[in-house]
């Protein structure tokens, strides 16, 4: 009787327990590659808000340097330096 229950032991422990250890060990890969891509998705998401606010600020600042007056005072200033 003894013997039976230590080969279902030894069978236990050689063959149903490291099954159950790589299914554990595979789903807590799964769900850290999950975590991952989230973590990707927002890192995503504040780039390409940063990006809208960088590309605001350029048509800004294209604006102000293709305005005629600023032009005109970029030239004025050009002719203050050559009358010195």
């Amino acid at each position: 009787m003894m013997d039976g229950m230590v080969f279902v032991l030894v069978i236990m422990f050689c063959f149903v327990l490291p099954i159950v250890m790589a299914g554990i060990w595979t789903d807590h890969k799964k769900k850290m590659a999950q975590l991952s891509t989230q973590l990707d998705s927002s890192e995503k998401h504040r780039l390409e808000q940063e990006l809208v606010g960088v590309k605001k600020r350029l048509e800004v600042l294209e604006a102000i340097v293709t305005d005629k007056k600023y032009q005109l005072n970029e030239e004025f200033a050009a002719l203050k330096l050559v009358d010195k």
